[in-house]
């Protein structure tokens, strides 16, 4: 009876032997590594668009610029910086049709989004858009056009403006992977 415990007790071990190498034991080794791994967290992702011209012909000059971004289920946040300079603005009146920034966010479903239309100078603005209850999905159009000038010689005289639309996405964030996912 010892005997024949003592050869089951051996074919355990050898079983248990053979097991523990080759392809199987990758798979006991993967899942131990998996455990000591950190969780995964939620982190924040950014996509910037930024539109930004300076004006240096001394005649007037026409610029335009249309951009696109992505809005999805993982956007929580548009925010939009805005400013432009126009050159002597505080003593050369301007009328809107000799210098000016025109610009446009329209969402995937064709609203308005965020528009400026300035013709003088316009200090640093910075708008946020949140879901309301919630962002329209697929592509949005920022639309921007302007007339101004100014000279290269010495760039004292410059017309410019600068538009940074940031958004914000949501997303799950792997240790030891840089990107989020």
């Amino acid at each position: 009876m010892m005997r024949q415990q003592g050869k089951v007790l051996a074919l355990l071990l050898t079983a248990l032997l053979c097991s523990m190498s080759g392809c199987l034991s990758l798979i006991a080794a993967r899942e131990t590594v998996e455990n000591l791994r950190p969780e995964a967290y939620e982190s924040l992702d950014y996509t910037k668009v930024e539109v930004a011209h300076t004006f240096n012909v001394v005649s007037f000059e026409e610029f335009t610029n249309r951009s696109t971004f992505l809005v999805d289920d993982s956007t929580t946040e548009v925010r939009i910086y805005f400013k432009a300079s126009f050159s002597f603005s505080d003593t050369l009146p301007s009328d809107n049709t000799t210098r000016y920034v025109r610009a446009t966010l329209t969402d995937a479903d064709g609203n308005i989004a965020w528009e400026q239309d300035v013709s003088e100078d316009s200090s640093p603005l910075e708008e946020r858009l949140s879901p309301n209850p919630r962002f329209a999905y697929g592509e949005w159009v920022l639309d921007v056009k302007a007339r101004g000038w100014g000279e290269s010689t010495f760039g004292t005289i410059q017309d410019n403006f600068n538009i940074l639309v940031t958004v914000t996405n949501t997303c799950m964030q792997y240790p030891l992977v840089e990107e989020c996912s």
